[in-house]
């Protein structure tokens, strides 16, 4: 999806509850709060994205510090992905973002149970129930995954082997969109750069890059240009070696698509760069 959406849950966290007596102590006879309020905000964002992560906002309403050790989604429409360790302390009345992780969409699977977020505060792990509400966040990034999924069951887009230096930072090869089974038609609309690297097509309305059955391969010459080189993009970027491209099959809607170089088209990249940031 272009457009970011949210979604916010409630959570809470009990701490140190005592089952025996009338006040909450731990082991060693502390007196602590019964319960501490927090809120977490999730939506997407262009850079977290970039790490197959969601924009995770804790909020501490309670009046103790927090120690955030870990946060995991577990949800049935994406993989499982392992919680990163964390230890972000969040003050009371203070908040902390970071990065929530997401798996590969799982197309084939009839979502079940709710999405859970999985914390770890202060050494005790939670299972918490998102609320979507009407956002739908994880709902709309797993549908536009999985689209973009049958896309690709239909088609294989990728960059061809052979490269060309043809300026200081610009290479140019071919984009290559092959039928993956008769009776697939398949348009590229557009082809699109990254934060490093932007490109341009040959393509036209008179020589479009699409296949059917009386062309079941088609290709298009493409110019790659390293347009930022700096260290802090090359490190904050990490989907740098992955183009996009807006593809329609069926006559339907376009659907943007990944273009992963590798092969030829990979050391072609890595040699562009290597030159300009040497």
């Amino acid at each position: 999806m272009r457009g970011a959406a949210a979604l916010t849950v409630a959570v809470l966290f009990a701490v140190g509850v005592s089952c025996a007596g009338g006040d909450d102590t731990d082991d060693a006879g502390e007196t602590r709060e019964p319960g501490t309020a927090v809120t977490a905000t999730v939506q997407r964002s262009t850079l977290f994205e970039t790490r197959r992560a969601l924009r995770l906002v804790l909020r501490n309403g309670g009046n103790q510090e927090l120690d955030i050790g870990a946060v995991q989604l577990s949800s049935p429409q994406f993989e499982p992905v392992p919680p990163e360790p964390r230890d972000v302390p969040v003050a009371s009345g203070g908040r902390v973002v970071i990065p929530l992780p997401f798996g590969t969409a799982q197309c084939d699977r009839v979502p079940g149970e709710p999405a859970e977020l999985i914390t770890h505060v202060d050494g005790q792990e939670g299972h918490v129930a998102l609320d979507e509400r009407s956002s739908g966040v994880l709902s709309d990034l797993h549908d536009t995954e999985c689209t973009a999924a049958a896309v690709l069951a239909s088609v294989d887009l990728h960059l061809g082997e052979t490269w060309e230096r043809t300026g200081e930072r610009t290479i140019e090869g071919e984009v290559e969109l092959v039928q993956r089974s008769a009776g697939v038609t398949a348009a590229v609309e557009e082809v699109l750069g990254n934060v490093i690297f932007s490109v341009s097509t040959a393509g036209s309305a008179d020589s479009p890059l699409e296949v059917a059955d009386d062309r079941p391969s088609a290709a298009d010459a493409i110019a790659i240009t390293a347009a930022r080189c700096d260290p802090h993009a090359l490190i904050e970027y990490k989907r740098t070696f992955i183009l996009g491209a807006w593809v329609r099959v069926y006559g339907g809607e376009p659907t943007r698509v990944d273009i992963e170089a590798d092969g030829g088209a990979r050391r072609a990249l890595e040699e562009l760069l290597g030159s300009c940031i040497g």
